[in-house]
């Protein structure tokens, strides 16, 4: 008989990755995210779970983003522009561009997200997220990237637009 392998660095169940706060409440206009993260060199992966209400405020970083909506819907907001992505459907935000979302509805949201370069340069999230690296990888080349949250960003006017737009199409 033979032996099993040993478990591979490459390789975690989700249910053993920490859940991290993902944006704090200093951040958000209402609800709250959680996410578990991973990560490799060069990109990161989370399952993140925003709560209904959630309503973060403008943010940007440096990494290009892909999502995959699991479950539940949100209005996203890209710039001076915004839709609403529901379950199943995919989009993109492109690196440093200014964006945010919004859970209008009764349950949550859970995106599948990644992010290239990775997205754990914020507090708390290095400390929970989980590398899916082998032993020999330069850990001190990965470019852990921020979000940075400005503050001379209106996000009024957009979501107002969006929403009206939004609410022109239902009817039609």
């Amino acid at each position: 008989m033979s032996e099993l392998p040993m478990k591979s660095p490459l390789i975690a169940s989700l249910a053993d990755v920490p859940e991290t706060v993902l944006v704090p409440a200093k951040y958000l206009a209402g609800g709250s995210i959680g996410a578990q993260i991973v990560y490799g060199l060069d990109s990161s992966m989370m399952v993140a779970t925003r709560q209904p209400q959630y309503h973060s405020k403008p943010h940007i970083h440096d990494s290009e983003q892909l999502n995959y909506v699991l479950d539940g819907e949100l209005f996203v907001f890209v710039g001076d522009t915004g839709f609403l992505a529901r379950k199943g459907d995919v989009f993109r935000i492109p690196r440093n561009a200014v964006h945010w979302s919004w859970v209008q509805g009764d349950g949550p949201c859970v995106l599948l997200e990644t992010h290239t370069p990775p997205l754990i340069g914020d507090p708390g999230v290095t400390d929970t997220a989980h590398a899916l690296l082998e032993p020999q990888e330069d850990r001190g080349a990965i470019k852990a990237v921020p979000s940075v949250w400005p503050t001379d960003f209106d996000r009024s006017e957009i979501e107002r637009k969006v929403m009206q737009a939004h609410r022109r199409a239902e009817v039609a």
